[in-house]
């Protein structure tokens, strides 16, 4: 019997409301006719939580199926660890990493993969350098874009740089996100009568700087004719006028809209070729961003001299997470789930062995049971950085916890706030904050957070930081 091939497909920075199938992020309707129409064959964990936040912590915690962020934080996968190609390949697949999410490639994700195809250019992933020639600024205010910390508001922005090196674009198939879904498309049409096989295909978009063709952000904003706002400031939302906020808007919008359109074109390939039957084919992000929501804007505090992150709420924390599996019935699922799952769940479907390590657990009886013994009691989202201008890890900074009912957002220094209680089942956009009427509720998740937070490993200081957290009258 044939062994069922493994596709996976990441979309960085994609939102779960940020699918028109999920409702929209309120300040526009973001069109996403593919996605959606995946999203309707497919199971899909509509609870799904960051773990370890962002990119690189969330992909190890995919590729090793452990929480990366109670041990340590953004870096390279360690040697000597058994990750998922690594599994499948010794189980006979071949392993194919695609992707232009140019952090794989400075982390080394790709020497675990047999086969591997990096497209450069995104952000600021600069092939070749232009010393004779600096970047022209694209948005003329710094402050209303993203600065770096170890920069000063005078030197070339990621967009800037981002700018030159794709100047030569011409045609929405000339965008990154066009030209790695177009590799996917043929690596498909190569090798759609082999296998067993296991693909990676990631997408950096709907990362920033968004810059999809004219007409994909006109279609949110027409009337626009002031200065395009293509990256965010990873600051205060009020540095943009109201105009220049719903451009910025509108060009995540257009950016995701192109995805999906991508996207589609590469689960057409895999409809046509019969790999739809023969295949699992699992689409997630890696964590969303915040458009202005909280008065901010960006997944994180960045500015010259300044390095930190921004709480986890949900326009942050909350995953796609859609699963198409041979044998099992499209659905919405309220489980909690976080990335280490993805590695157990697609063993146990392709019938390998799931190693004794783990620290996820497969979702596999959810799909086929309607049953979850395993099913955690608390998720918790966090991340573990380095302090402003060292190597030192400031290990769980602001972490959330939720046991699917109710939301606890912990907000440290500099924030003045104190932590903030949802009641998520009946505000998922967690617009109302109940701690002051619920603080048991709330210190209930926060001790339950420190103690699975103890248990996976987390060094002592970071518990008893979280522990000087003041707490409402």
């Amino acid at each position: 019997m044939q062994k069922q091939n493994v596709i996976v497909i990441v979309s960085d920075t994609m939102r779960w409301d940020a699918l028109g199938v999920n409702g929209g992020p309120g300040w526009l309707d973001i069109k996403t006719p593919e996605l959606d129409r995946f999203a309707s064959e497919s199971a899909c964990f509509d609870f799904a939580r960051v773990s370890s936040f962002p990119t690189i912590p969330m992909r190890t915690d995919c590729f090793t199926g452990r929480f990366s962020h109670p041990r340590y934080g953004w870096q390279e996968l360690e040697r000597g660890i058994t990750t998922l190609p690594q599994l499948f390949a010794a189980a006979g697949y071949t392993t194919q990493l695609i992707a232009d999410t140019t952090h794989l490639l400075r982390t080394c994700f790709w020497r675990t993969f047999r086969h591997f195809d990096f497209l450069r250019g995104h952000e600021s992933d600069s092939p070749v350098s232009h010393l004779n020639s600096p970047p022209p600024r694209i948005i003329s205010d710094p402050r209303k874009t993203r600065v770096e910390r170890n920069r000063t508001y005078d030197e070339p922005t990621i967009g800037d740089t981002h700018a030159r090196d794709n100047e030569w674009w011409v045609y929405e198939s000339d965008r990154l996100n066009s030209r790695i879904c177009e590799k996917a498309c043929h690596w498909l049409e190569d090798n759609f009568r082999g296998g067993p096989f296991f693909l990676w295909l990631d997408c950096f978009d709907p990362h920033e700087p968004w810059d999809p063709p004219e007409y994909l952000w006109r279609k949110y904003q027409s009337g626009y004719s002031g200065e395009e706002m293509m990256h965010p400031n990873y600051g205060p939302s009020d540095a943009y006028t109201e105009e220049e906020l719903a451009n910025l808007r509108a060009h995540y919008a257009g950016e995701a809209t192109l995805v999906s359109k991508n996207v589609g074109r590469v689960l057409r390939i895999i409809e046509d070729s019969g790999l739809m039957e023969t295949s699992i084919v699992s689409i997630l992000s890696d964590h969303g961003i915040f458009v202005g929501e909280r008065g901010r804007t960006g997944k994180s505090r960045i500015a010259p001299g300044i390095f930190d992150a921004f709480p986890q709420h949900t326009e942050i924390s909350h995953l796609v997470w859609m699963m198409s599996i041979p044998g099992t019935e499209p659905g919405k699922f309220m489980d909690i789930v976080q990335p280490p799952d993805l590695m157990p769940t697609l063993l146990e479907a392709c019938e390998l062995e799931i190693p004794a390590n783990i620290e996820g657990r497969s979702l596999m009886p959810i799909l086929e049971e309607g049953d979850d013994p395993q099913q955690p009691e608390i998720a918790v989202s966090t991340w573990t950085m380095p302090t402003h201008f060292s190597d030192e890890l400031v290990f769980c900074r602001y972490p959330t916890v939720t046991d699917g009912e109710w939301t606890l957002v912990i907000q440290e220094p500099p924030d003045p706030e104190p932590p903030r209680l949802y009641h998520i089942s009946q505000d998922p956009k967690e617009q109302e904050d109940l701690i002051q009427e619920e603080a048991e509720v709330a210190r209930d998740l926060f001790s339950r957070m420190t103690s699975w937070l103890e248990q996976k490993g987390t060094p002592i200081d970071a518990i008893k930081r979280l522990g000087k957290v003041e707490w409402p009258a």
